[in-house]
């Protein structure tokens, strides 16, 4: 029942909800409500697209990520007006753990001032690691690259090192890399280990793909701009597997001409049940189940992985489902 006037980006959550549910339905409540307390707190985030951001929300659905603030494995970001799906360092380690990939993965700079040897035939690193004495003196050492370490399910080693150079060519791809509040000048670090794990990321699936490590990849390589003028094609881009059926759907490049994503498989999409303001309701439920709480616990000791609610126990969100009968 079309009875609010709701915003264009309220109105692509909803939109989203039951695409969701149709992919992943054990964690659309909570995942939407994740969404709408980011879009609350984001003015830009409310001006994007409304398009991209049911895209982005159902693209979590595909990917098992989650946006749950206290994870930092995944984030909404608003980007030239459009919604769209990031993944930090972090997220990208879970998703290949989580998928089989790997047991471990790290990443570690090395500084021009520490021993570092790379023997390639011989898939080793040696690396004896110097530490500065205060953040400003950190900030002076100069990065000469940075590698990762994955342990693999059968207990082999896999190394992937990128020197400095290449680095640098990946930030300058990176939209918005030379603005002072880019995350490349306030987490340079990080963005660093990043670009390593990202490039290892994709041989580390590469024996081994599943759909949603596959659909990680092509956001990924979409969102930073990887593609270029010899990779591009007439054929159907990711996202327009969620534009609905009866849509006219525009001829879009892809990342994937080798090795092309599946088809998209028309998914059951579960009925409306709820009104939008019901739906609305339901996700501020959702999103106020954020507490500073959580966020003290994650502050106070990293390797504590705060419980996601995904049980729905309220008696008031079982009462909004109910209600639609009643009308």
């Amino acid at each position: 029942m079309e009875n609010q006037n709701l915003p264009a980006w309220k109105k692509a959550l909803t939109e989203s909800y039951p695409k969701f549910q149709a992919l992943n339905p054990d964690r659309a409540k909570a995942e939407l409500g994740f969404a709408m307390s980011l879009f609350q707190s984001n003015e830009q985030l409310q001006k994007c697209n409304p398009q991209s951001i049911l895209n982005s929300v159902v693209s979590v659905a595909r990917t098992s990520i989650t946006l749950n603030p206290v994870m930092k494995l995944a984030y909404l970001i608003p980007r030239k007006g459009q919604c769209i799906l990031e993944f930090s360092y972090m997220g990208l380690v879970a998703m290949l753990r989580d998928n089989g990939c790997i047991r471990t993965l790290s990443a570690h700079i090395v500084f021009e001032d520490e021993k570092f040897e790379h023997n390639i035939a011989e898939n080793k690193i040696t690396h004896i690691p110097t530490y500065a004495n205060s953040e400003q003196e950190h900030n002076k050492r100069k990065v000469i690259g940075c590698y990762s370490r994955a342990t693999l399910p059968t207990g082999d080693v896999s190394y992937e090192f990128m020197p400095m150079w290449e680095i640098e060519k990946v930030k300058s791809m990176s939209v918005g890399s030379g603005s002072k509040y880019s995350a490349w000048n306030t987490w340079k670090d990080e963005m660093i280990k990043k670009s390593v794990i990202k490039r290892h990321f994709k041989l580390l699936i590469s024996t081994d793909t599943t759909e949603a490590l596959h659909t990680a990849l092509q956001i990924e390589n979409d969102n930073n701009q990887l593609t270029n003028s010899f990779t591009k094609t007439n054929k159907r881009n990711l996202m327009t597997g969620f534009i609905d059926l009866e849509d006219d759907i525009k001829e879009q490049p892809t990342l994937f001409i080798d090795n092309e994503l599946e088809p998209v498989k028309d998914e059951k999409i579960v009925p409306m049940d709820m009104s939008d303001k019901q739906l609305d309701d339901m996700m501020n439920l959702e999103a106020n189940k954020i507490t500073e709480e959580e966020q003290m616990v994650f502050k106070q000791d990293y390797s504590i992985k705060p419980k996601i609610k995904d049980d729905i126990k309220d008696k008031e969100l079982d009462d909004l489902f109910n209600s639609k009968k009643k009308e």
